[in-house]
C-alpha cells in the first residue's frame, strides 16, 4: 500500500475513534458544554439536597444529603435511613473533619483519606464535586459523551464510569438530577431533589 493511502486510512481510523467519544459532528455539543462549564465556573457557591447511596462491595450507606460548597469551605451533612449513620463532613484548605452523630470528631489532611479511614468508603470526594455538576474533573478524561445540548451523559475518568439521568435548569444552567458513578465493585448514586447556585455570591 502506498504511503499516501496508509496516511489516509490512518486519518480515517482516528476520526472514527474520535467520533466514538465525541458529541454531534457539528460540534454544537462541545461548544455548549464549554459554555456550561464557563457559567458554572463563575458560580463560587453552590449547594444540593437529595439522596446519596454509596457501596464499595464491603461497606456502604444511603440516606439524605445536604451538600454546600463555597470557595473557602465545603460541608456535607448526611442522615442515614431511619436516622442512623448521621455525619457531617467539613473541608477547608489543608484539613478535613468528620463529625459523627455521637459527637466524635476525626481529622485528616485529605478528605479522601478521612472518608476511607472512618467511613470505609473508597470514593474520590474531590472529583465528585465536579461530577455531580455534570463536569469532568481536572485531569485526563478517558472518554466523554455529550448530548446535543452540551450535557454530559457519560464520562470515564480516574477509572470511574459516570452516567447521568435527566437534567433540569437552575438559574439558567442545566444541572444533573441523577448521577451514578461506578468502578469495579464500588458505586456512588446521587438523586438531586434541589439545586442552589450563587447563594451569597458577590
Amino acid at each position: 500500500m502506498k504511503p499516501a493511502k496508509i496516511l489516509a486510512l490512518s486519518a480515517a481510523l482516528l476520526a472514527v475513534a474520535a467520533c466514538a467519544t465525541r458529541p454531534p459532528a457539528d460540534g454544537s455539543g462541545d461548544q455548549r458544554y464549554l459554555e456550561r462549564a464557563t457559567a458554572l465556573a463563575e458560580v463560587q457557591r453552590w449547594g444540593l439536597r437529595g439522596r446519596l447511596a454509596v457501596n464499595d462491595g464491603e461497606d456502604g450507606g444511603s440516606g439524605t444529603l445536604n451538600w454546600q460548597h463555597a470557595p473557602e469551605s465545603t460541608r456535607m451533612d448526611f442522615h442515614g435511613a431511619l436516622g442512623r449513620g448521621a455525619w457531617r463532613l467539613s473541608v477547608v484548605p489543608g484539613e478535613a473533619e468528620l463529625v459523627l452523630a455521637d459527637g466524635r470528631r476525626f481529622r485528616a489532611d485529605s478528605v479522601e483519606v478521612l472518608v476511607q479511614r472512618e467511613l470505609g468508603w473508597r470514593i474520590p470526594v474531590s472529583d465528585l464535586s465536579w461530577w455531580v455538576r455534570g463536569l469532568a474533573a481536572p485531569g485526563a478524561v478517558e472518554s466523554r459523551q455529550l448530548d446535543a445540548e452540551g450535557n454530559l451523559i457519560g464520562l470515564t475518568q480516574q477509572g470511574w464510569n459516570i452516567e447521568y439521568g435527566r437534567y433540569r435548569v437552575t438559574n439558567g444552567v442545566s444541572l444533573p438530577s441523577k448521577m451514578t458513578a461506578r468502578r469495579a465493585d464500588r458505586s456512588v448514586k446521587l438523586a438531586v431533589r434541589e439545586w442552589s447556585l450563587g447563594a451569597n455570591d458577590g
